[in-house]
């Protein structure tokens, strides 16, 4: 098991991780220590609990509208991809109906045409 020490806020915190997740782990701690340090300058020093829980919740409500952005790109790109296999299937339907009225009438031309050979045998 890994171990790490994070610096938030002036103060270090001993973290424990799976072996080779130090560097995400220490790069997570840094992106904290970023958004304390942010609350801290625009709020002050009003406690490390504070600013944690404040860093934490604009840090979620960042994630949740980049989720929401990726859920409306996947309902928008899903959308287009149903409409294009719709006309894909209807062109698809149109071709199939075309290819079988050619073919029956092929065939049709060809049974008049033994017909007319059998006529012409003795």
């Amino acid at each position: 098991m890994g171990k790490v020490s994070l610096n938030i806020n002036g103060r270090k915190y001993g973290m424990g991780c799976e072996d080779g997740e130090e560097e995400r782990l220490i790069r997570l701690g840094q992106k904290l220590d970023d958004r304390v340090n942010l609350m801290a300058n625009q709020f002050g020093q009003i406690g490390d609990i504070r600013l944690m829980v404040m860093a934490g919740i604009t840090l979620l409500d960042e994630l949740e509208d980049i989720n929401s952005n990726v859920d409306a790109q996947v309902d928008l790109k899903t959308g287009q991809l149903r409409s294009e296999n719709t006309q894909l299937i209807t062109s698809l339907t149109r071709t199939e109906t075309k290819s079988v009225n050619a073919l029956e009438s092929a065939a049709e031309k060809i049974e008049r045409l033994v017909a007319r050979l059998s006529e012409g045998d003795p």
